[in-house]
């Protein structure tokens, strides 16, 4: 548990050291471009994956009745997401989670957002104490605490799946 809540603290601390943020790389059994480590917002908006990013987030509409219930259950929370730009899920369901953060208002200091390769490895950042065993991973925290995971796709909608993670504390 300590582990955990170190990981979580280094990761939200803001400190990024000497970690390069929206490193590309190509993955060889790919051959093929992927982002790798800690990326951010503008990293997915980079070729080749602003056009898989765009598409998506255009198409997905959020319910705003449910932003509006988010939106009061969202002030302390933290969230991490672990995606792999070579998946499809990913692919499909982080542009469309940007889309409700965006209607939500989180601020990109409660975000940290890392990348993956196909073995759930993310270069020099260690995640080994996350649990990732299918991407994409949206980890929600409160009081440096996980409080719940949307794994892969949500069981109904990824704003519906917010809701009842955050509102279960």
């Amino acid at each position: 548990m300590k582990k955990i809540v170190f990981v979580v603290l280094i990761m939200f601390s803001g400190t990024v050291f000497s970690q390069e943020i929206n490193r590309i790389i190509v993955d060889p059994d790919l051959k093929s471009d992927i982002l790798i480590g800690r990326c951010n917002r503008e990293g997915l908006n980079l070729p080749p994956f602003a056009t898989f990013f765009k598409e998506f987030y255009a198409k997905y509409s959020p319910d705003e009745n449910i932003i509006k219930q988010l939106k009061k259950k969202t002030g302390d929370v933290k969230i991490l997401i672990v995606l792999g730009t070579w998946c499809d899920d990913s692919r499909e369901q982080v542009p469309a989670f940007f889309k409700v953060l965006d209607g939500l208002k989180i601020s990109d200091s409660k975000l940290e957002i890392i990348s993956v390769n196909r073995k759930k490895t993310a270069g020099d950042v260690d995640i080994a104490g996350l649990n990732i065993e299918r991407v994409p991973t949206f980890i929600f925290y409160r009081n440096n605490r996980e409080i719940g995971r949307i794994v892969e796709k949500p069981s109904s909608t990824l704003e519906k799946s917010m809701l009842l993670i955050l509102s279960q504390e």
